[in-house]
């Protein structure tokens, strides 16, 4: 069924947030259903899923596996060619696949997805190979961004070289070679160890400050998502749905400390009910 244009609701299991701020969304979704195959066969991955981005917001989304999180980031990203999504979902006014052409949406997946045979700065070097001119021209050069996620140093580097926070740090430098709008990341930091992911947090916020972009973020992590986002989206399974919206009304930057307070907490434990009765 063929995407169309229209306005999204950001959902919540209290009080729906209003559409009608003077500032454009970066991203709606509206009764969002996904499904896989046909007639008999065909499976509801996805159900009524309701969400607006707005501009330079991050908005994490949790579940337990299987609730479809990162089959909304793949739709989101216009990457399910096998899938029939039906509702209404545009990335600032256009489909999914005319946002990423244009260079409007990058991702970053759990798995860095480096060329082995290319050092660091080749690698982030790589979208403007591809573009051929057809998108945006880069506010910062390779190195540039090298620099900016902290890999000074680090260039002529190829990946075997890096440890895994390396690796996916310029996979994450890569991603915002062509100024996107939208950041999708799925599980980015999945693979890491909890010091370098901690670390990882902090080095996001502060990459993220210096962009215009929106981060949509898949999560397994409830600490994560409270941490990172302006909004944490809760979904349960068969099929995947929204069950809680949660705001996190704590003003940046924040530190890491900020993990240890009684608000905090009371965040998390939210999420947590929200995953446990709705499982």
């Amino acid at each position: 069924m063929p995407l169309h244009h229209g306005q999204a609701l950001a959902v919540s299991a209290d009080t729906p947030p209003t559409t009608d701020s003077a500032e454009p969304d970066c991203v709606r979704l509206r009764d969002v259903c996904i499904v896989f195959g046909r007639g008999a066969s065909a499976v509801v991955a996805v159900e009524g899923i309701d969400l607006t981005v707005r501009p330079r917001e991050i908005v994490s989304i949790v579940g337990h596996s299987g609730c479809g999180k990162s089959t909304v980031l793949r739709a989101i990203a216009g990457l399910l060619p096998d899938a029939s999504v039906q509702g209404q979902l545009s990335i600032h006014g256009q489909t999914p696949e005319q946002a990423r052409r244009s260079g409007l949406m990058s991702m970053v997946f759990q798995d860095p997805v480096l060329a082995p045979w290319r050092t660091a700065e080749a690698n982030v070097r790589l979208p403007v190979q591809v573009s051929r001119g057809q998108r945006r021209a880069p506010a910062r050069t390779a190195r540039e961004q090298l620099e900016l996620v902290g890999l000074s140093g680090y260039e002529n580097r190829y990946p075997r070289q890096l440890s895994g926070g390396q690796r996916q740090r310029v996979s994450l430098a890569r991603a915002l070679m062509m100024q996107p709008e939208v950041l999708l990341m799925d599980e980015p930091f999945g693979a890491l160890d909890e010091i370098t992911r901690d670390e990882m947090h902090t080095e996001l916020l502060r990459i993220w400050g210096t962009t215009e972009a929106s981060i949509i973020l898949v999560t397994h992590s409830i600490t994560e998502a409270v941490f990172l986002s302006d909004h944490v989206l809760v979904m349960a399974a068969h099929p995947g749905r929204v069950t809680d919206f949660v705001t996190v009304d704590i003003p940046r930057p924040r530190r890491s400390d900020f993990k240890d307070t009684a608000e905090f907490v009371a965040i998390q434990h939210r999420i947590r009910t929200a995953l446990e009765t709705n499982r």
